[in-house]
């Protein structure tokens, strides 16, 4: 006895994952709270025009680099800023502790 199968269905690939994008991703968890993270909001931009065109999977990575890339670059700004004020206070204390030392 034998059994006839009627048309199947369509057997659809899956679209390719983009490289760059996991690239970003990686980086940009490496790279968070340090200046890697802007390379990684660069990479993530990339990739996320390359996924449009190319029509790639991987948009997801591409969005979390991008966010977690700008938290990056926050990050490292407010770190300079308390670095340069901190910085700043510092050495107008020691240059009062200075005078106040020597001006006898």
């Amino acid at each position: 006895m034998t059994q006839e199968y009627g048309p199947g269905a369509q057997v659809t690939m899956p679209r390719e994952m983009n490289g760059l994008a996991i690239g970003a991703f990686v980086l940009s968890i490496v790279g968070l709270c340090s200046p890697i993270g802007i390379l990684a909001l660069i990479l993530g931009y990339v990739a996320k025009s390359q996924i449009k065109s190319r029509n790639n999977s991987g948009s997801g990575l591409a969005n979390t680099a991008i966010i977690l890339g700008w938290i990056s670059i926050l990050v490292v700004v407010v770190f300079g800023i308390a670095l340069a004020v901190g910085g700043w206070e510092s050495w107008s204390d020691r240059m009062e502790d200075y005078k106040n030392d020597y001006s006898n």
